[in-house]
């Protein structure tokens, strides 16, 4: 049989409910300064200031592409330093409000904690005084709804820039320690984790590493630890394996597909289809921490050019025209050439009898 709880004194369920009151208002005390929205003010305005830095570091180690990174940081500086002065203004305003709405709430505290053993005179004191606690607490929410209203937007799109920033600092990063070779007039676009799905099905010892975008390759460059050795099942030593398994002129898209897999359909997969000639005919990857639509985008914006259309250092004419003009019948064997020819290839061969052409 379970026990009786042992009632409790008049007096000391006032003490409890004077305890409570307590934390409450102390809990206000924080609360009622808005350091929460002091704390967000700041760290956007740190956000906001170092974008331009953050850009200026990135042309630094060649990432020519999006003329608009510039243009949109600085629309952002220029719109945040409008909307940080609005907000600081009506932050004032709101402390001063409700620090004179928690002075009587202290007050009241103090008369109510002074005689905790009467109980009925506490009583009269302490009911109101909750009363008081919750509509300065529902006083605060108003304010803090209030002012995120004033720079919530702006935040949705600073973060949106943010990320994409994010992303290609990780990409120039990771390459930095790639093994890949860019051609003399080659330039890195985007880099993403993945996980090399070799049959269209996930495993767990399928290659996992970075697949990197360049405005004219696509790559797969293994990069993970691996068991070297194994005892009772447990591993005992590790390497890293690290080996681009993939190398595929963007011409040798054909097709690109999406996918959303997982039971929350959060999973992120690609599925591209290559012409005759590419090294596969078809692979899928399962992409981490970017929206495989995204990707989808970024091979269609190669294909049609857009890239080109859109960097700080336009290509060199005189490259443009040696590509144009560089022999399609072999000189050794007159077959057609179809092998892909990239800007700063020097040479390529002849798929049919190997005659090397130099450009």
């Amino acid at each position: 049989m379970s026990q009786t709880p042992t009632p409790i004194s008049p007096v000391e369920q006032l003490k409890k409910d004077l305890s409570a009151t307590q934390r409450d208002v102390n809990d206000l005390q924080r609360k009622v300064n808005l350091s929460s929205i002091h704390d967000k003010l700041e760290d956007l305005q740190i956000k906001v200031y170092g974008l331009n830095q953050r850009i200026s570091d990135l042309r630094q180690k060649n990432y020519i592409f999006d003329t608009t990174l510039e243009l949109n940081a600085r629309d952002l500086v220029k719109r945040w330093q409008s909307i940080h002065t609005n907000t600081k203004v009506r932050l004032n305003q709101e402390l001063i409000h409700l620090r004179t709405g928690i002075k009587p709430i202290e007050q009241q505290l103090i008369k109510a904690s002074a005689n905790p053993n009467n109980v009925s005179l506490t009583r009269q004191i302490l009911n109101p005084l909750k009363v008081s606690v919750e509509n300065l607490s529902q006083k605060i929410s108003a304010s803090e709804t209030l002012l995120r209203g004033m720079y919530d937007s702006f935040e949705r799109e600073l973060n949106l820039f943010n990320k994409n920033l994010l992303n290609i600092e990780w990409t120039v990063k990771e390459f930095e320690s790639s093994n890949i070779k860019l051609l003399m007039h080659e330039f890195l676009i985007m880099g993403v984790k993945a996980v090399w799905t070799r049959d269209g099905k996930e495993e767990k010892d399928d290659p996992k590493g970075i697949l990197f975008l360049t405005d004219q390759r696509i790559f797969f460059e293994q990069k993970e630890e691996v068991a070297t050795k194994k005892f009772l099942f447990i591993t005992k030593e590790r390497e890293l394996r690290q080996e681009v398994l993939m190398d595929i002129p963007v011409q040798l898209i054909e097709s690109v597909q999406t996918a959303k897999q997982g039971i929350f359909k959060n999973q992120d997969f690609l599925e591209i289809y290559f012409a005759s000639g590419a090294q596969y005919s078809f692979s899928q990857f399962h992409i981490h921490n970017q929206d495989c639509e995204d990707w989808k985008g970024l091979i269609n914006k190669i294909q049609s050019g857009d890239f080109d259309k859109n960097r700080t250092e336009q290509v060199d004419q005189k490259v443009i025209e040696k590509i144009k003009n560089a022999p399609t019948i072999c000189p050794q064997c007159g077959a057609t050439i179809t092998v892909p020819i990239l800007r700063g290839m020097e040479q390529y061969s002849c798929e049919f009898c190997g005659y090397i052409i130099k450009l």
